[in-house]
C-alpha cells in the first residue's frame, strides 16, 4: 500500500508516527514514548536503519508538533495493521 509516513515530536516528549494514504483524508496516528519503539516500527515498515537514524536526529532538532515526512513508500498492509495503523 502506498503511504506517506511522518514523525512529530509532541509536547509531552512522546513521538507520533502518522501514516497517510495519498489523496485520502484518513491518517491514523500512534504515539510512542521512546525512540527505540519508533525505530522498531519504522524498520518494520521497511525503512533502512540509516534513514531512520538520520530522521530521528533531525526530529530531535525540530520544534514540537513539526512534521518530518518520509518520501511516499510502499508498506505491506499487514505491516501497517500489525503496528496498529488501520484504514
Amino acid at each position: 500500500m502506498l503511504v506517506i509516513v511522518s514523525l512529530s515530536r509532541l509536547d509531552n516528549d512522546r513521538i507520533e508516527i502518522r501514516v497517510t494514504k495519498p489523496q485520502h483524508h484518513l491518517n491514523p496516528a500512534r504515539e510512542y514514548s521512546s525512540q527505540t519503539e519508533v525505530q522498531s516500527v519504522l524498520l518494520d515498515f521497511g525503512i533502512s536503519q540509516e534513514i531512520v537514524d538520520s530522521h530521528l536526529k533531525l526530529l530531535a532538532q525540530m520544534g514540537e508538533n513539526e512534521q518530518l515526512k518520509f518520501p511516499p513508500m510502499e508498506v505491506p498492509r499487514h505491516q501497517l495493521l500489525s503496528n496498529g495503523f488501520r484504514f
